[in-house]
């Protein structure tokens, strides 16, 4: 694409240029993230960002990587910000209701519960008036990592009753024909032990606990 952008073009075709690099560069950002380079995915994603607004085009995609990269860097606060910044300017699209996901996690684990709890409210609020989604981007944000994000967050929070009905949430979605990624199931199945642990039902801990326990090895 750098080479492209280097030439003479229209106003239109730069643009769509800037657009296209954005998105590769934000994938690549999210990449980098998932291999803990976070230095050189904030160089990415703020690349991005800035072709995203060169081109006129979608910055949520930008915003949401870089929301992601500051919160491993322990950057809660611009975290926070960042995807809240997303989340005013997304469309209609699964990545609203994970930005508002991010901005929840981000406050919960800052302590501010108020705005957690409100940015919860609106990822659920944005959920039920989403596009459809393919489960086939990198920018998918399917039933099961919504549930993970509320569940992290009402643990952070200490909201047991939430953190059980987060579970419940993804356990209806699965049992209704929605693709089940291993990974995602067994989070919930430990985060609802959690629940039942600060409940002080060791039972019911024990319960969810042990269909993890009995994945093969190299699953667990």
């Amino acid at each position: 694409v750098r080479s492209f952008l280097s030439g003479k073009h229209r106003l239109s075709q730069e643009r769509e240029l800037y657009r296209i690099e954005s998105l590769l560069l934000s994938h690549a950002c999210l990449l980098l993230g998932d291999i803990n380079e976070n230095a050189r995915a904030e160089r990415y994603g703020e690349v991005a960002l800035t072709y995203a607004r060169e081109a006129g085009s979608d910055q949520a995609v930008a915003m949401t990587v870089l929301a992601k990269t500051f919160r491993w860097q322990n950057r809660l606060m611009e975290s926070m910000d960042m995807a809240r910044r997303g989340f005013e300017c997304s469309p209609n699209t699964p990545i609203r209701i994970q930005l508002a996901s991010q901005e929840a996690n981000a406050a919960a684990l800052l302590g501010d519960t108020s705005r957690a709890r409100e940015a919860l409210a609106r990822a659920a609020r944005a959920a039920e008036i989403a596009a459809a989604d393919s489960g086939l981007s990198a920018w998918s944000f399917p039933i099961g990592r919504q549930a993970i994000f509320a569940l992290s967050v009402a643990t952070q929070i200490g909201d047991t009753d939430g953190m059980l009905q987060a579970a419940a949430v993804a356990d209806a979605a699965w049992s209704a024909g929605a693709p089940k990624a291993p990974a995602n199931w067994a989070q919930i199945r430990v985060g609802a032990a959690k629940a039942y642990l600060m409940k002080g039902s060791l039972d019911g801990a024990v319960s969810e606990v042990e269909p993890v326990l009995s994945m093969p090895p190299g699953m667990r």
